[in-house]
């Protein structure tokens, strides 16, 4: 069966169970358990951006709703865009109930879709809610010549994208625009929102992929551009089109698999096997939390959205992007793969080297043409031998394999 997930279909199962009660209330006979005991929030990035300002409100906020009050500290744990988070809470967490984690809203997609170093079950974790839902978006410099989506379709040149790793909307996203054709590269390997508009501020790479609350003030001190959204419209972003208006018609396909996570954008889980009546109690609690007119306030004085959603909901969304069909998923990854590079071979005497190795000239067919060597990446080998970088002497013949002159060098070759 294909599967094809729209913002309406979501909407409409929000609507009808935001008011319904979770499953469960905590138990009398339970409450002494966490008297004295520490939670561990676990968040999936690095301090500052949307998933910390949210992991850290609810270890503020959460003890005082839990028979017993706890403490609850932060612990942040980013990696591969999220999954290294996941695996943890998966694999290695406590399973009393003293750890939960707000993890990347694309946990199932990236289960689904098989991303590397997936080593956890999303309908095994227990989920508790979700703090809000979100609007994602791509943005662009200021001083960049691309305003439009539209103009993007039809530019001319390549445009940079920062990511993190192959679990985060940012890479998704951008992998998105790729496979449907629009010129961009993804550029991935940043560890959070706050690296990434620094990127782009330095001129790095061009634009990124992210969620509004995180961008706002991005936007206001950078004067970052956003050419789409995807998920709920957000009021401050009246004039910018939806992403599926500028797609074809598999980039829908796929924006809408993709746009399923944005409808409970905050995520929290506890771990497998939590007893029965703890998850009640935490479950009841972090609702509790995200009605507090105190979270609330500190919600508002930083402008972040607070809206508490059914953990029924999210198991729900998570089930169904589980069941997408083979066709949509084959779609995703072929979208979401990375260009193999074109190397190229040049050989001859090394004429000069500067910055101790770090850049090095050989005479290759009568010009002069130069590497990076990068004292990690590059795979050096004198005389057939191993060696660093300082081996390498003008005069020596040796041999560059990279994309092209003045690129890093995957390989030098020397003798």
């Amino acid at each position: 069966m294909r599967l094809i997930l729209g913002a309406v279909t979501f909407a409409f199962l929000i609507a009808g169970t935001l008011s319904g009660a979770i499953p469960g209330v905590a138990t009398v006979g339970a409450a002494p358990f966490y008297k004295g005991k520490t939670i561990k929030v676990i968040i999936r990035s690095r301090p500052g951006g949307g998933y910390d300002f949210y992991g850290r409100l609810i270890v503020r906020h959460l003890p005082r709703h839990i028979p017993g009050n706890p403490v609850a500290i932060a612990v942040n744990m980013p990696g591969a865009g999220g999954i290294v988070a996941g695996n943890y809470l998966m694999n290695r967490a406590k399973r009393d109930g003293t750890e939960i984690a707000i993890l990347t809203r694309e946990l199932a997609l990236a289960q689904r879709t098989g991303a590397i170093g997936v080593k956890y079950d999303v309908r095994t974790l227990i989920s508790l809610g979700s703090a809000a839902s979100s609007t994602f978006l791509v943005v662009l410099d200021k001083n960049h010549p691309v305003k439009t989506i539209a103009q993007l379709r039809n530019f001319k040149k390549i445009v940079l994208l920062a990511a993190t790793g192959p679990g985060s909307g940012s890479y998704q996203w951008s992998s998105l625009l790729k496979f449907d054709g629009f010129p961009v590269k993804v550029i991935s390997g940043y560890s959070g929102g706050q690296e990434r508009f620094l990127a782009i501020e330095r001129g790095d790479v061009q634009g990124t992929a992210n969620s509004y609350e995180s961008t706002r003030i991005a936007i206001q001190e950078q004067g970052l551009v956003p050419i789409f959204y995807a998920g709920a419209k957000h009021p401050a972003l009246k004039g910018v089109p939806n992403v599926a208006d500028a797609l074809s018609k598999e980039g829908k396909q796929l924006a809408a698999l993709m746009g399923a996570p944005l409808a409970a954008g905050r995520p929290f889980f506890t771990a497998p096997g939590v007893p029965a009546e703890r998850v009640a109690i935490l479950r009841a609690a972090f609702k509790a939390a995200l009605s507090d007119p105190k979270l609330r306030k500190e919600a508002g004085r930083a402008k972040r959205s607070v809206n508490w959603i059914d953990p029924i909901v999210m198991d729900t969304i998570n089930r169904r992007i589980l069941q997408a069909s083979d066709e949509v998923v084959a779609l995703f990854k072929e979208g979401s793969k990375k260009p193999k590079k074109k190397l190229v071979r040049h050989q001859g005497q090394v004429s000069k080297i500067k910055r101790g190795g770090r850049r090095v000239w050989i005479i290759h067919e009568g010009k002069e043409v130069g590497a990076k060597i990068s004292g990690s990446r590059t795979k050096i080998t004198v005389a057939g031998n191993k060696a660093k970088r300082k081996a390498i002497k003008v005069g020596m013949n040796c041999r560059f394999t990279y994309p092209k002159p003045g690129a890093e060098a995957t390989r030098v070759d020397c003798k």
